[in-house]
């Protein structure tokens, strides 16, 4: 009997409606198709603005002239109008007169150069124009130990700018006396 109820339950979870058996399928699965990205066909122009800033150094002159006193050989390297904040990295552009140059302790001794107070620009009539600050104070001042060279530069406040004969001096404090060195030039 138990045999026949269980066929009895299998016939009748097969057959529906009159003998049709029903069958089940799954149902597709589908695959979406990869997607990329289409290069640009086009361009665009460039969405910033040329600078409006004149740029830091202009009117630059190649001078390339030395001098040799004592223990120290200066080199002017080159010459011209540096434009830059008027208070180091802010406020309104300021121009001023700059003056590149290279400093070298040619012998074995110690000695200590401080631009900011050892250094002026003399014009044809005389007047001295001094340091206005130094561009970069951790190149030029300081204590230069045996054979150091070192490049910097130094600002001017103004120069006469009529004079076109003029002379990047340098006095350097040593041991014996101060040394004085004189480079002769013009500009513009």
């Amino acid at each position: 009997m138990v045999i026949m109820i269980s066929i009895s339950l299998f016939l009748s979870g097969c057959i529906l409606d009159g003998g049709e058996t029903e069958t089940t399928t799954a149902a597709p699965t589908t695959t979406a198709a990869p997607t990329t990205t289409a290069a640009p066909t086009t361009t665009a122009a460039p969405t910033t603005a040329p600078p409006t800033t004149p740029p830091p150094y202009t009117g630059i002159k190649e001078i390339g002239l030395s001098d040799s006193m004592a223990s120290f050989t200066v080199t002017l390297v080159e010459v011209g109008y540096y434009t830059h904040p008027k208070y180091g990295s802010s406020g309104p552009e300021v121009t001023h007169f700059r003056v590149d140059l290279v400093i070298e302790n040619s012998l074995n001794g110690e000695n200590t150069i401080y631009p900011n107070i050892n250094c002026y620009i003399v014009d044809d009539k005389n007047t001295k124009w001094p340091v206005y600050f130094i561009g970069s104070p951790t190149d030029l001042s300081g204590d230069y130990s045996a054979r150091e060279t070192r490049e910097g530069y130094l600002v001017f406040e103004e120069i006469n700018e009529e004079s076109s004969n003029l002379t990047f001096t340098i006095e350097i404090p040593t041991a014996n006396l101060p040394v004085k060195i004189e480079i002769p030039f013009e500009y513009p």
